[in-house]
Order: C-alpha cells, then sequence, then structure tokens
C-alpha cells in the first residue's frame, strides 16, 4: 500500500508521462511510455 504524498508524486509523474506519450512520434519509445503509464496506473490503484 502506498500513502498519500506518494500517491501524489506518481500521479504527477503520470500526467508528464501523458504528455510525453501525446507528443511521441517514434512508436517504439512511444510503446515504452505506455508501459511506464500502465505501471503506475496498477500502482496508483
Amino acid at each position: 500500500m502506498i500513502y498519500e504524498d506518494e500517491k501524489l508524486i506518481f500521479i504527477k509523474e503520470l500526467g508528464r508521462l501523458i504528455e510525453d506519450y501525446q507528443k511521441c512520434e517514434d512508436q517504439k519509445y512511444k510503446e515504452l511510455i505506455y508501459d511506464d503509464i500502465m505501471q503506475l496506473i496498477e500502482v496508483i490503484n
């Protein structure tokens, strides 16, 4: 289980990753970012 302050850090990082994903044109790198996004979502929930 994660603490609220850790959750806030993860949510902030999730926002950054989503921005990176939307801007990314390299499909391979985009897949890596997507994997990171999914892992963070799992940790947050």
